[in-house]
């Protein structure tokens, strides 16, 4: 489904990691909520896609990706069981979800073990980059930036055609999540 590539951008936001800059705000997070933008860029810098919608993260494993514009579509993980819901097509589809089918943002709740694992980490002020030693991994490059004095976080990935994924999470910093936050709704057509 046209949904499943936005997941890796979804892995990266909130982890456990004590490096400076933005993975030392993440470590602190419990949970991590808001609207997004994004955008996906070809090799030679043309848009190809954009959406836009909410998130919501919640140590150690939830995740929701509520895509709302151009299409409208549902992503849900709730403890290793994907249920992506397309409101359009009306299309229900779940499948196992493993820790290494985790999104971008899914890997911001990792643990500064498992970053350290799978990722050379570098940090330059407030931008910390993701480099994978997998050079087969579904996301090879990373960037997060953290804007402190703003609810924005922005995030850059590069997926293995060599396509950019930017995006931009508004935080709504005064949401505190838990796992209710994360019923997945009944529709007419599952």
């Amino acid at each position: 489904m046209r949904a499943l590539r936005f997941l890796p951008i979804t892995a990266c936001l909130i982890s456990g990691i004590a490096v400076a800059g933005p993975l030392e705000v993440l470590s602190v997070r419990a949970s991590l909520s808001g609207s997004f933008t994004q955008s996906i860029v070809s090799p030679d810098g043309v848009e190809l896609e954009r959406a836009e919608g909410q998130f919501q993260l919640l140590r150690p494993h939830f995740f929701w990706w509520e895509i709302e514009q151009p299409d409208r579509q549902l992503l849900v993980a709730v403890d290793g069981q994907l249920t992506q819901i397309d409101w359009d097509l009306e299309v229900v589809s779940r499948r196992d979800f493993s820790p290494e089918d985790r999104t971008v943002l899914q890997w911001l709740l990792a643990s500064r073990e498992e970053l350290d694992a799978a990722f050379i980490l570098e940090t330059q002020g407030q931008v910390v980059s993701l480099t994978a030693y997998d050079p087969n991994a579904p996301i090879p490059r990373l960037s997060i930036e953290y804007l402190p004095e703003t609810p924005l976080w922005r995030l850059a990935l590069t997926d293995r055609a060599g396509q950019i994924i930017n995006l931009t999470l508004t935080e709504d910093v005064d949401r505190r999540l838990s796992h209710i936050d994360f019923a997945i709704p009944s529709t007419y057509f599952d």
